[in-house]
């Protein structure tokens, strides 16, 4: 009898850290995509604040506020969607970058956030 009550026990104890090592394996899969996913904003921010930069001939200021501008453009649930859609491999190949571009650069608030950061010359300049 003391062996079975030791067996259930045991039993017990193996399904409850088996239940443990599920979650936490999983909790540790949501952490590297939301880590993948936020390098993958700060990689593709600072590419599109290089090429508008090299295109505009930008200032320090306002690299940084065009940066700011693209993140936060990169981070709303349209453009979240959009890069959620893409497999990793999709992520990395031009076609995708190029759809995200457009998406961000067309998107209304993006324009009105460039007007205010752009003098007049570099607003004459086709994005």
């Amino acid at each position: 009898m003391k062996k079975l009550i030791l067996l259930l026990i045991t039993m017990v104890a193996f399904n409850l850290s088996a239940q443990d090592l599920k979650s936490l394996s999983k909790s540790a899969e949501g952490m590297t995509k939301a880590t993948d996913n936020n390098s993958f904003v700060e990689k593709f921010a600072g590419d599109q604040v290089k090429k508008l930069t090299k295109k505009l001939n930008l200032s320090e200021k306002q690299q940084t506020q065009v940066s700011d501008l693209v993140v936060s453009q990169l981070k709303s649930e349209k453009v979240q969607k959009l890069i959620s859609s893409f497999s990793p491999d999709q992520l990395m190949g031009s076609a995708a970058q190029n759809e995200i571009s457009k998406t961000v650069m067309g998107n209304s608030s993006f324009q009105n956030g460039m007007d205010k950061i752009l003098t007049d010359e570099q607003k004459k300049i086709k994005l």
